[in-house]
């Protein structure tokens, strides 16, 4: 009965050690959605380190027609995945080492 106790306890550290980073990694991709959705009515903003290129000074204008940069939305689309694919890849890694360190070196 000791095998059955053992391989009992076994199963319940591998069901809380998964609870536990699937609920990381939904909490993760929670807070990304919100990021989105702030971003997306003007909340926040995401600001991107670029260089652009001085438009050429008209004397006649004051600069009235001067806006900010923007991403294209294509490009907003690819910066919002990469986000998740980095957290989900970070989520899963953790995982897999806990799982390792639960599982294969423990016994």
């Amino acid at each position: 009965m000791a095998i059955t106790a053992d391989y009992e306890k076994r199963i319940n550290s591998l069901h809380e050690l998964d609870t536990k980073h699937t609920t990381e990694l939904t909490n993760a991709k929670a807070e990304i959605d919100q990021l989105r959705i702030d971003v997306s009515n003007g909340t926040k903003r995401v600001y991107v380190n670029a260089k652009c290129p001085k438009p050429e000074a008209n004397t006649s204008e004051s600069g009235s027609n001067e806006s900010s940069a923007r991403l294209s939305e294509a490009v907003e689309q690819d910066y919002w995945r990469l986000r998740e694919m980095i957290v989900e890849n970070e989520k899963q890694t953790l995982y897999l080492q806990n799982y390792i360190n639960t599982e294969c070196l423990a016994n």
